[in-house]
């Protein structure tokens, strides 16, 4: 079996050799779905947004929060969220981890219920949160099934926890795809049936979708863990250290929901709308950076708690490695990408966006110099120590607060960003040393950060003072990351395989490799 598992992925092998060669290649085959999973769902996404605007601007505004829905279910609703599901089911037999999946989402469904009944209380005041364009009847209704989010969340972390990671995967992507195409189907078929009943359409296709994400993925779990007659012997179990574990998530859970925004509702109610619509132009352009690299660091957390769980510690430690080196790779090319093309891209935006590139700039390596820290939050949640990450999101909220009162008034939208910029930059570097200094693993990444934040802010200087066009931007941009790979040090060889690790067709050669083995 080792040999079979170390076949097709040899390239990879001596970036993890210390993981066990079956858990390498589902680690590597997990980075790859991951990947092309996310790119080929993310423009079903846009396409979404595109039809929902189509049909009328309280259609989009209503897929819009679908995902602020989404945040608040998983972020304030979900006591815990998937990192405790993540943590717990590698250190589980298959016996018990039923017992405990069906005992936790009891919790959580209870820990859902103060929710509930404050929204039936006060149920005039759901609009704060979603919106004035549904029912409260439905509103309602909504919180009362948040817990079906939580399921499908939940579902989709045990699969991690046990590093079927491109199935789960699969199931994530499949309420994307799966609504843009019921969307299109009104659109060019009904199309009065989306414009006039979009709220139900909308939401009901999200729940209907999600129920069968976590139907789905329940079904894989059964099979994986051999439940046929487990439900018999059903009981109500917690591991040890589930209640510090999941309270110190939780309070580090809502923070985090606060801290990302925050500076909306600042923006919002210190400069009016339309400064707002500028802002939130800049920071989801620069959020592309966070979500791109997510895309590649996804695997990081279960790959590590499967590791701390067998006590292979120069397994967790080879398997982090990997992952940052993967993560500067991807950080860089976005970030300098971003600050090079400033202004064409700021330019797209229309006439009411003149003035924004500096903004933009600012932004982009903001959002990217902070990107790599915030892997030390994913690490001290592997070892269960996240409870110190909480007073370092405390100090990031009030950081932000403090230099957006003082610098708002002189600068307005500069001010903001700056204030975003330094908050975030400052708290991911203390995640990091924090991290550094709990790890049960030595590790260092002083040599990459340098070299990353050094190109980084050349590549802002020269976007702030010569103003590039696509092409020359983008031939400044290859001399930035060629620049980035030879200070980072990264070999001809180390580029091959981490290269290797994402190529698609290596991906059934190992699973064919493994297979005919057996």
């Amino acid at each position: 079996m080792s040999k079979s598992m170390s076949g097709a992925p040899g390239a990879t092998a001596e970036l993890m050799s210390a993981v066990p060669a079956e858990v390498r290649v589902r680690i590597v085959s997990g980075m790859r779905l991951t990947v092309w999973l996310s790119a080929i769902s993310l423009p079903f996404s846009y396409g979404s947004t595109i039809l929902l605007a189509r049909t009328g601007p309280e259609a989009v505004g209503t897929f819009g929060l679908l995902s602020v829905y989404i945040g608040a279910a998983l972020g304030l609703f979900y006591l815990g969220g998937d990192a405790l599901a993540i943590k717990f089911i590698p250190e589980l037999d298959s016996e018990k981890r039923l017992s405990f999946l069906f005992s936790y989402f009891l919790i959580a469904c209870l820990a859902v219920l103060p929710w509930i009944i404050a929204a039936a209380i006060w149920p005039h005041k759901l609009h704060y949160l979603l919106g004035e364009q549904s029912s409260t009847s439905l509103q309602l209704l909504l919180i009362v099934l948040s817990p079906l989010t939580i399921l499908a969340s939940l579902v989709g972390a045990a699969l991690k926890g046990m590093l079927e990671i491109g199935f789960a995967q699969m199931l994530s992507r499949l309420v994307t795809i799966a609504s843009f195409l019921v969307y299109a189907g009104l659109f060019f078929f009904s199309r009065s049936i989306l414009v006039h009943s979009y709220p139900a359409v909308i939401w009901g296709t999200y729940l209907a979708f999600c129920a069968l994400s976590a139907g789905l993925g329940f079904r894989h779990l059964w099979r994986l863990n051999g439940w046929r007659n487990s439900w018999r012997s059903l009981r109500f179990f917690l591991p040890r250290g589930f209640w510090p574990y999941t309270l110190s998530l939780q309070q580090l859970s809502a923070l985090n929901f606060f801290a990302g925004r925050f500076d909306v509702i600042l923006v919002l109610n210190f400069g009016g709308l339309a400064l707002l619509g500028k802002y939130v132009a800049l920071i989801t352009l620069a959020e592309s950076i966070r979500l791109v690299s997510s895309f590649f660091i996804g695997t990081l957390l279960p790959s590590l708690t499967n590791m701390v769980a067998t006590r292979n510690l120069a397994g967790a430690s080879a398997a982090f490695h990997t992952h940052m080196r993967i993560l500067f790779l991807v950080t860089a090319g976005s970030t300098y990408g971003l600050i090079l093309l400033a202004h064409p891209i700021t330019t797209l935006l229309g006439a009411n966006y003149t003035g924004l590139p500096l903004l933009m700039i600012l932004m982009a390596l903001f959002v990217g110099l902070c990107t790599p820290g915030g892997v030390g939050g994913t690490l001290l949640s592997s070892i269960g120590k996240q409870q110190r990450g909480v007073p370092i999101v405390l100090g990031q909220i009030a950081v932000y607060v403090t230099l957006f009162l003082f610098l708002w008034p002189r600068w307005q939208l500069l001010g903001a960003v700056l204030a975003y910029g330094v908050g975030w930059v400052v708290s991911n570097t203390v995640f990091i040393v924090v991290a550094r200094l709990n790890s049960p693993f030595p590790f260092s990444v002083i040599k990459e950060y340098v070299a990353f934040a050094f190109v980084a802010t050349g590549s802002a200087f020269v976007a702030h003072w010569e103003v590039l066009s696509i092409g020359s931007g983008l031939l400044v941009w290859l001399i930035a990351v060629g620049l980035f790979v030879v200070l980072a040090r990264y070999s001809f060889e180390e580029c091959r395989k981490l290269l290797h690790c994402f190529i698609p067709l290596s991906y059934f050669s190992s699973r064919g490799s493994a297979v005919s083995s057996v």
